[in-house]
């Protein structure tokens, strides 16, 4: 949890770096100065600039001499690679064993021109016992600049990392056939050791990417975690828990 907190005011801080109101300058080759904010970007055609007076300019590439650039600059998200590190938690009710399990998930993904990206992901997961989820990720980007909010789903399995889980089981009291009163068989409680053997999981969540630069942006989800571990032993007894979770992440992205 202390992670998370560091983590999160790290990704903040960085955030606030990222949206100071500083102007951009944009010189034009006929001698020219204007300054306002870059809108958006299109590498080799055109800028759109808008001036303290709210009124918008579009300058061709071929015409400005240099741009100025304040750290608010909006490049339109072309198709191609990005890896995406997320850390956070999995949140449930104050009843639960494990109220806020640790995720961290590295997620490889390849971005395409419709706004969709489909990618593999590996982390680590803190229950009863430490976990190993492989996901594929599917998100879809409703934005192509600035802020980009989307839509997310990963499915996949949680691999156990070895671990055991202690359950209460009950055995029947064997009959005494010699007594003269029958009497039915007792439960009688007893504990067990079974070992983890992963389960399936699925998260849908919504989100959006602020950019920092071209090429670094920070992103914040929230979605709902479904997920089924599975417990055994020796193929005679078997174990099934469920957990339905709020997922809450934040994350950074290179590409």
């Amino acid at each position: 949890m202390r992670l998370t907190i560091l983590f999160g005011t790290l990704l903040f801080s960085l955030t606030l770096f990222a949206q100071k109101k500083n102007l951009d300058v944009v010189y034009l080759k006929n001698g020219s100065i204007l300054r306002g904010t870059v809108v958006l970007i299109d590498p080799g055609k055109f800028i759109k600039l808008k001036t303290p007076d709210r009124n918008l300019w579009v300058f061709e590439q071929e015409k400005i001499d240099s741009i100025v650039r304040s750290a608010k600059i909006h490049v339109p998200q072309k198709s191609g690679y990005f890896n995406l590190t997320e850390i956070g938690v999995l949140a449930g009710n104050s009843a639960n064993y494990k109220k806020n399990p640790f995720t961290l998930m590295n997620v490889s993904s390849w971005k395409f021109d419709n706004g969709f990206s489909t990618g593999l992901g590996v982390g680590v997961e803190f229950f009863n016992e430490t976990y190993l989820p492989v996901v594929a990720d599917f998100r879809y980007f409703i934005r192509k600049s600035g802020a980009m909010p989307f839509v997310s789903l990963q499915g996949g399995y949680s691999i156990p990392l070895g671990g055991t889980y202690s359950q209460q089981v009950y055995y029947n009291s064997p009959v005494d056939w010699n007594s003269l009163i029958y009497r039915p068989p007792t439960p009688i409680p007893a504990t067990t050791d079974i070992s983890a053997r992963g389960g399936w999981l699925l998260n849908p969540a919504i989100g959006i990417q602020s950019p920092i630069n071209e090429n670094l942006a920070l992103t914040f989800s929230a979605g709902y975690r479904m997920m089924r571990h599975r417990y055994g032993k020796n193929d005679t007894y078997k174990l099934d828990v469920d957990y339905n979770r709020l997922s809450l992440k934040v994350g950074l992205l290179f590409k």
